[in-house]
């Protein structure tokens, strides 16, 4: 039994001086891997923002391109009968126009980011403008015989009517990150269309005969009813009128910004703006009023511009 423990106490003696020797042989833990300490990643940095360097303004140079919109131009007589006018342009026929636009927005993450954007157009034409010569109708109440009386016109008339508007969207952008200088984006956003319609007008009208409902026309021909409700025999009436009107707006875009520096993004993109009801205007006619309506538009939009980033 004690040569068992010496045996025992002897083994425990040799491990221990062997260790140290095999520990400097092999030249500890970290050498095991030829000497080169193995590296440990860097955290992830997680980008902040803060409120000098994600805000952004932008200036907006641009044109409708093309729209889609009901353009009606109507008389509209004394008891309310309307026919169609003549001064209307049809939607195709509208021209281009330009836009000037300011923009204001802050990134809210590295791929999305909310704007303001507040777009100006400046009058162009929605009728056409030229001197036309019709013949129309108007007709009242004979409040003496009964009937109806209806009075014709020769009417000479020019009618220039313009259109301009002011645009304010709040959008929301989502950039897609390409990790290159190009950046493509799409986004959409709501707001108002502020509308103006200005119009000036000039007319002469000559009445060239009338007819009762009753009686039949009056004789000799050429003679007029000389109902009081409705224009003199012979009238020249010339005015301007103005009407402005908000509507709910909204949009969708899509383009390409480009990074010229750190801090300065060149944009190019499209929209298709959509507006909210239309709007008239109404001018004093031999006919009794002539309205134009402007509705149902949805314009095509370029826009190019350049977009600064607070730092």
């Amino acid at each position: 039994m004690k040569r068992a423990k010496a045996c025992i106490a002897t083994c425990f003696l040799i491990a221990a001086g062997v260790a140290p020797a095999m520990a400097a042989d092999w030249g500890g833990v970290k050498d095991m891997g030829g000497g080169v300490a193995i590296p440990v990643p860097a955290p992830v940095p997680v980008p902040t923002y803060d409120a000098d360097s994600d805000w952004y303004v932008g200036l907006t140079f641009g044109g409708n391109i093309s729209q889609s919109a009901s353009v009606k131009d109507t008389d509209i007589d004394y008891l309310g009968n309307s026919t169609p006018g003549y001064f209307a342009k049809d939607s195709g026929d509208l021209p281009m126009s330009p836009i000037f636009g300011l923009t204001f927005g802050r990134y809210l993450t590295p791929s999305l980011r909310a704007e303001v954007a507040i777009d100006y157009t400046p009058n162009y034409q929605i009728s056409n403008d030229y001197k036309l010569g019709y013949v129309a109708t108007n007709s009242a109440p004979n409040t003496t015989i009964g009937g109806i009386d209806t009075n014709a016109y020769a009417v000479s008339r020019t009618d220039t009517v313009k259109l301009s508007r002011t645009t304010g969207l709040v959008n929301l952008i989502y950039d897609f990150n390409t990790g290159t200088r190009f950046t493509p984006y799409i986004g959409g956003g709501g707001g108002f269309s502020w509308r103006r319609l200005q119009r000036s007008y000039s007319e002469s009208a000559t009445c060239i005969g009338g007819s009762n409902s009753i009686d039949g026309p009056y004789t000799p021909a050429g003679t007029c009813s000389g109902n009081s409700s409705l224009p003199p025999n012979s009238s020249t009436t010339v005015g301007s009128t103005s009407k402005n009107q908000i509507n709910f707006a909204a949009a969708v875009q899509a383009g390409v910004a480009t990074n010229l520096t750190e801090s300065i993004i060149w944009d190019n993109g499209w929209q298709m703006l959509w507006e909210q009801g239309g709007i008239s205007s109404v001018a004093p006619s031999a006919s009794g009023a002539n309205q134009i309506v402007y509705k149902d538009a949805v314009l095509q939009q370029f826009r190019s511009g350049i977009r600064i980033k607070f730092d």
